[in-house]
C-alpha cells in the first residue's frame, strides 16, 4: 500500500491507500482500516447496482433424481424420443402385445443406432411415427395402454 502524509486541521496523519474498487477505497489510518466512498471529478454515477453474493452450493441429496431412461417418460406407457433423429425401424404394430424392456423401434441419432424399449408391458395402443420420419427430442414415438 502506498503511504501518504496528510494534514487535517493542522494535525498530520500517516495514511495508507489500499485497493480501489469502483467508487470505494480501503484506507488505513493509525492501524485501523476503513472502506471509504470516493467521487471522481466528472464521473457519472453507476446505474447498475453491484451485487455481492456468497457462492451457494446445493446439496445433491436434497434434490430428487430427475433423470429417466432414454426413450421413456414418467407417463405410463408413453415412449418419447431420447434425442432428435430418424426412425429406422418400427418393430411392432398397433394391437401387438409387448413386454417391458422389449425393443419396439430403432432410431438413428448422432450417427448411432438406438434401440427404443417398451417401458411397461401391455398392448400397443398408438404409433405416432413411421420408418423414415425425422423427429425431435421428446417427440412421442408410441403409446402402450
Amino acid at each position: 500500500m502506498p503511504e501518504y502524509k496528510i494534514t487535517v486541521n493542522d494535525k498530520s496523519y500517516s495514511v495508507n491507500i489500499g485497493r480501489i474498487e469502483d467508487d470505494s477505497v480501503e484506507v488505513t489510518l493509525d492501524d485501523r482500516t476503513y472502506t471509504v466512498g470516493i467521487e471522481f471529478p466528472g464521473s457519472k454515477s453507476k446505474k447498475t447496482p453491484k451485487i455481492t453474493r456468497g457462492r451457494a452450493v446445493p446439496d445433491a441429496s436434497a434434490s430428487p433424481d430427475k433423470t429417466t431412461a432414454p426413450g421413456m417418460t414418467s407417463g405410463m406407457g408413453k415412449i418419447l424420443a431420447p434425442l432428435p433423429g430418424a426412425i429406422l425401424k418400427v418393430l411392432v404394430a398397433v394391437g401387438d402385445q409387448v413386454t417391458q424392456g422389449q425393443t419396439v423401434a430403432v432410431m438413428e441419432a448422432m450417427k448411432m443406432e438406438n434401440e427404443i424399449e417398451a417401458p411397461v408391458s401391455g398392448k400397443v395402443s398408438a404409433i405416432a411415427v413411421k420408418e423414415g420420419d425425422t423427429i425431435l427430442e421428446n417427440a412421442l414415438i408410441m403409446s402402450i395402454g
